[in-house]
């Protein structure tokens, strides 16, 4: 009996904490963008689907000069570029700026463009496919 019980509260335990920690989606992605040797850009094919986010990473310098362009056949598909260390605070908001990012880099690290869906493509669970091109110089 005292077996079934500390069983059963194991298993309660275990259950709780799952549902109490935070966890990533496993939809979720993060790649690191990769450039040809001897280019400054590179072309990214994917699909983004519902909520999921899809992360892009690139280590870039101080004073370098970033371009971002997303395509995508939904108005809806955008993409945010974050800085080094940041906890999600975006340097560009894609859903609330024009289609492309320009721009300097204000320091050096590791930068991530995130790309996600908003309104009734992201609550309807739908599937876009997408081309993100990238160019550091």
């Amino acid at each position: 009996m005292k077996r079934c019980l500390r069983s059963a509260s194991a298993g309660l335990l275990g259950a709780m904490l799952l549902m109490a920690s935070p966890f990533v989606l496993a939809a979720d992605t993060s790649q690191a963008v990769q450039f040809q040797k001897g280019t400054s850009g590179a072309e990214i094919k994917g699909k983004i689907t519902g909520s999921d986010v899809s992360d892009f990473t690139l280590v870039a310098k101080k004073g370098q000069r970033m371009q971002v362009y997303l395509k995508s056949k939904r108005l809806t598909t955008y993409y945010n570029v974050m800085g080094p260390n940041s906890s999600g605070e975006a340097l560009f908001n894609g859903s609330m700026s024009e289609d492309n990012y320009d721009s300097i880099l204000p320091e050096s690290g590791k930068y991530t463009i995130r790309v996600y869906q908003m309104g009734g493509v992201k609550d309807d669970n739908k599937t876009t496919p997408f081309v993100l091109k990238v160019r550091i110089y």
